[in-house]
């Protein structure tokens, strides 16, 4: 990456001039030898410290590079550095001072470098938190072997590092089908594509080739065909409250990361059953990503939520109000949220009504809070209660609930090794994340 590089030269005690000033005027007073000796040694010291630096400035120069194009919450970040001296002179120390807004990562340090040499090093830090960060600015400090001067180049490029959430393991989480066209059945020559795959079978005289799994059967050693169930299901949209006013907790321990990472695993696990699933959460900024099927749709889901954000602008009846026109009939709409309040109900039956086949995964919001309550909070429950009364399929989740990591994602990257004869090589690993 091109590197944008400004350097400052400065002198941050001004004593040595005011010794070299008293020197003169001692000089002009009283004449001594010794006036003389001490001037001429102070000027020379203090250009030979300002040379010294500035050939520095043109012949000192750190880089810095990420490994890996992606990272996953609680996957590592790895950076490399190197500091490269192309000059005759050594860098004594330098200060790096970087300001990256990384949760949790720091690569300040103080490195050297002798004449004609590279210094490298790397940085690493565990990814807790998605979002959108940057890595950079930073500066480079150094200094002269008499501290008379300093030298500040800094760096001004900078990096933008995208974590996706990382997709969990779930309890059992049961929808409603919905269905691709209202609540009517489909008849057996609906297209497979539309359909849910509902479990394996050895292969028999008559079946098409098109239902092989040859996944199951490569593994199995024996030829499998897939069995649909015969009812197309509908597309399933998926709504995350970022309301900021019923958010609870904070960080990783809050309502707000507990729901896109259940938004993210929740779309994960049935885009691998084969559903056409679409993403809905209104924050700072409004997501609205229309239902897809396959792998690349859960990297766009990913991709997506992981710069997501909670605003008040935008409360949950909102939300479902501004999607009515969007859903369509014969569609699963589940809702994830932490409130206790009811006044979202009315936006929610007026979609059932219209054909919506909703469920309701509500985030207890006592287990967030400091200390966490043992038992879910009464608002809670009687809001799950009025959920059921009205006929609506509602899972209630807690802050305890496990999050184990359900996908982990193979990727090369170059690993490089200094040995001791100072030779680096390189290697590529394959890793899992």
């Amino acid at each position: 990456m091109k590197q944008e590089t400004t350097s400052r030269l400065v002198m941050p005690s001004r004593t040595p001039l005011a010794l070299i000033a008293l020197l003169l005027a001692l000089q002009l007073v009283t004449p001594s030898v010794v006036w003389t000796i001490l001037l001429v040694g102070l000027a020379i010291t203090l250009g030979l410290s300002f040379a010294w630096l500035h050939r520095l400035a043109t012949d000192v120069s750190l880089t810095r590079r990420q490994r890996g194009a992606w990272v996953v919450a609680g996957d590592a970040l790895e950076e490399m550095w190197e500091l490269v001296n192309r000059g005759a002179l050594p860098v004594l120390a330098a200060e790096i001072v970087d300001h990256s807004t990384l949760p949790a990562y720091t690569a300040n340090r103080v490195m050297a470098a002798g004449p004609s040499a590279i210094t490298a090093w790397r940085t690493t830090a565990i990814c807790q938190q998605r979002g959108l960060f940057t890595l950079g600015p930073w500066d480079v400090i150094m200094s002269d072997p008499f501290g008379l001067f300093t030298l500040t180049q800094h760096y001004a490029l900078t990096q933008s590092i995208l974590v996706y959430p990382r997709v969990v393991s779930l309890p059992p989480l049961e929808l409603p089908r919905g269905g691709a066209s209202g609540r009517a059945r489909a008849t057996r020559k609906a297209l497979e594509s539309d359909l849910t795959v509902a479990s394996v079978r050895p292969w028999a005289p008559g079946d098409s080739l098109r239902r092989v799994a040859w996944g199951i059967t490569a593994h199995r050693d024996a030829l499998m065909v897939r069995e649909f169930d015969q009812e197309p299901a509908g597309n399933l949209w998926i709504v995350a409250d970022l309301d900021a006013a019923v958010q609870v907790g904070q960080g990783l321990d809050g309502t707000e990361e507990f729901a896109i990472v259940l938004a993210a695993s929740l779309a994960a696990h049935w885009l691998r059953r084969n559903r056409a699933v679409g993403i809905v959460a209104f924050g700072r900024e409004p997501l609205l990503l229309p239902p897809q099927r396959g792998e690349a749709q859960l990297w766009r889901i990913l991709h997506s939520l992981a710069a997501s954000d909670t605003s008040p602008a935008w409360p949950l009846a909102r939300t479902l109000t501004a999607i009515r026109s969007s859903l369509g009939h014969g569609i699963t709409l589940a809702v994830i949220t932490p409130t206790t309040q009811a006044d979202w109900l009315p936006a929610f039956l007026l979609l059932q009504a219209r054909g919506v086949a909703p469920a309701a995964i509500l985030l207890d919001a006592a287990s967030f809070a400091e200390p966490p309550a043992p038992t879910p909070g009464a608002a809670t429950l009687a809001l799950r209660a009025t959920l059921a009364r009205q006929g609506i399929t509602t899972h209630l989740l807690d802050r305890r609930l496990a999050r184990r990591p359900l996908i982990t994602y193979r990727r090369t990257r170059t690993d490089l090794r200094t040995l001791a004869t100072g030779r680096v090589i390189s290697r590529d690993v394959v890793e899992e994340v």
